[in-house]
């Protein structure tokens, strides 16, 4: 009797863990279909029709609006853009963001957390503040950064910093540094923190000292820190808008036009909703696909 009843008391209660684990995932995953996968689903249907944002007709064109978006000059620019914000964040933050790391690890003792501290504020603050306060640094009238430039004898831009075409893209740039350099900066310390203190002193009993140390020794040491800090900054490149469009909307003549604030003008602005769900794909594709690039090599880490 006794030999016989324990595995089917055993898979009883193998059978109540699995209704446990079911009904302990069903609310996440029941907020995952209705804020993602239908959301998702939604704006692939979408994309397959020609529609307005009040429109009831829906015309069926099949991938027509994909055709007609990488025909579209303006997607192009858009693309080219995240492009340039994803490589100069790369540089500016991620780089930056070693330097001042490894003199915060390596050089600086006194004040050593004020510094960290003042440095990591901005990441803080959210990026339609950072960007109403850079207006009004920038602003050509009443904005201070132009009576400095004038000050030090150079002349300021006659369009604005973020009027003239040709330099707004790297002005903006130079904003999310100001902004998440602090944020790498915190995150590589943590890996510089992490690498034993020894390996240093032996590297110096071989004449490995400074620049040789870092390049040698520290760089490889925070290797898979490094890439993960460059898939965040990577995908935070394509991902941003609202910096964009609380500072110049994609403006001047779509200097800084960007996949998502391109989509927003499409669907709301023009009112071109099936347009809009296309680029939307598009840019969908590429976060999926530098998610899967993210988490994969996350785990090698």
């Amino acid at each position: 009797m006794s030999q016989t009843s324990r595995p089917r008391s055993r898979s009883g209660n193998l059978a109540a863990e699995k209704l446990t684990y079911a009904a302990m995932l069903t609310p996440a995953l029941l907020l995952l279909a209705v804020f993602v996968f239908i959301p998702v689903a939604l704006v692939i249907y979408g994309s397959l029709f020609d529609f307005g944002l009040t429109s009831r007709d829906w015309t069926f064109v099949g991938l027509g609006n994909y055709v007609e978006a990488f025909g579209d000059d303006v997607f192009w620019i858009a693309l080219r853009n995240n492009l340039i914000i994803v490589i100069g964040s790369i540089v500016l933050q991620v780089g930056f963001g070693t330097l001042l790391a490894a003199v915060l690890d390596r050089g600086v003792r006194l004040g050593r957390t004020l510094m960290r501290t003042i440095i990591f504020a901005p990441m803080v603050i959210s990026s339609v503040a950072v960007g109403l306060i850079w207006l009004i640094i920038l602003d050509p009238n009443v904005g201070p950064l132009n009576a400095v430039v004038k000050g030090v004898g150079l002349t300021p831009p006659k369009l604005g910093w973020l009027g003239d075409p040709s330099i707004s893209i790297w002005v903006v740039l130079g904003i999310a540094a100001w902004q998440y350099t602090g944020f790498m900066m915190v995150l590589i310390l943590a890996g510089l923190q992490a690498v034993p203190k020894d390996i240093y002193q032996a590297a110096a009993l071989d004449g490995a000292t400074g620049l040789r140390a870092f390049w040698y020794i520290t760089l490889p040491s925070i290797r898979n820190i490094l890439i993960v800090a460059i898939l965040i900054t990577t995908v935070g490149g394509f991902k941003v808008f609202d910096l964009i469009f609380v500072t110049t909307g994609g403006g001047p003549a779509n200097s800084t036009q960007v996949l998502g604030t391109y989509i927003y003008l499409q669907a709301f602005n023009i009112g071109e909703m099936g347009f809009a769900n296309a680029i939307s794909v598009v840019l969908l594709l590429i976060a999926v696909g530098l998610g899967w690039l993210q988490l994969k090599t996350s785990r090698k880490a």
